[in-house]
């Protein structure tokens, strides 16, 4: 019997944060978990997650001041898209997906999906979920129709052997948690520079989530501050923003989101930036409509 870790659930006193959220703010990613019994969950897996429903979230959302949101597949769940289209149900306007999708998925699997307001597919390899790497290709001619990307949760180490193929995809690449780049790296180092350059090509995009992911200081994350700074500086237009709430294979202790949202403001301390961050760069990226 495989043994795994349950992971706790997210600070249930979230802080207000210390500026304001402009109108139509969004949070570009988040999950929802349970209940097990409606939505179970995969075998194999690496970590079992706390039940954290769409009313936890709102709550949460509602003291940061975010307006629309990315609920986004994790490995938990395998390439079964349930809860992530129910989410998306539940949260209502405002509200899409980015899901986990085989490369030979049907044309009305994915038309369906689309229909229900999934953006994107994902490709997962750092936490040990179903990475689709093999057939990226492939898939991404399948979705370039429905206007989706490809969402790559990889480690930083990975590009230099990804980074040829993902520069001939048909779609947008959108890389998870600045890239998994380790903080204590320096700027300078190949990998990173290769993310940089993905971003100043106009065809790659970057989730300044994870703070506390690439982080080696620990709480408050400043460690994490260059690192997205480097990113905004590179292509401002092509930066988002996100919790990743409930924070799951945080290690040892779960951030408060209201902090990682006063991260960033040091991140971005323009106000103009920080709007392009939250609301323009979402619109664009996932279709929302203006505020």
């Amino acid at each position: 019997m495989t043994t795994r870790p349950t992971i706790p659930g997210p600070d249930p006193d979230t802080k207000p944060p210390s500026f304001k959220a402009p109108a139509g703010a969004a949070d570009c990613h988040f999950h929802v978990f349970g209940p097990e019994a409606d939505y179970p969950y995969a075998e194999p897996r690496r970590y079992t997650p706390p039940q954290v429903l769409e009313s936890d979230y709102r709550k949460m959302a509602g003291i940061l001041g975010l307006e629309r949101g990315v609920v986004v597949q994790a490995s938990p769940y395998g390439a079964d898209n349930a809860r992530v289209v129910e989410a998306i149900r539940v949260l209502g306007p405002g509200y899409v997906g980015v899901g986990v999708v085989d490369a030979d998925a049907s044309e009305e699997r994915l038309d369906e999906l689309n229909r229900l307001g999934v953006r994107g597919a994902r490709i997962n390899s750092a936490s040990g979920g179903r990475s689709g790497i093999e057939r990226m290709g492939e898939l991404a001619a399948r979705i370039k129709g429905f206007g989706w990307h490809m969402q790559f949760h990889i480690h930083a180490e990975q590009l230099a052997e990804l980074k040829p193929e993902i520069r001939k995809l048909p779609v947008d690449a959108v890389f998870d948690h600045m890239g998994l780049f380790p903080a204590d790296m320096p700027l300078a180092h190949p990998d990173f520079q290769m993310l940089l350059r993905l971003l100043e090509s106009g065809s790659a995009w970057v989730k300044l989530s994870g703070a506390e992911r690439i982080s080696r200081l620990g709480l408050p994350y400043r460690d994490a501050i260059p690192v997205a700074r480097a990113l905004i500086d590179a292509a401002p237009e092509r930066v988002v923003w996100g919790t990743d709430w409930p924070h799951t294979n945080v290690k040892p202790a779960i951030p408060n989101d209201g902090d990682l949202m006063d991260l960033l403001a040091e991140f971005a301390p323009d106000e103009r930036v920080r709007r392009k961050i939250l609301v323009e760069n979402p619109c664009a990226l996932y279709g929302f409509g203006e505020p």
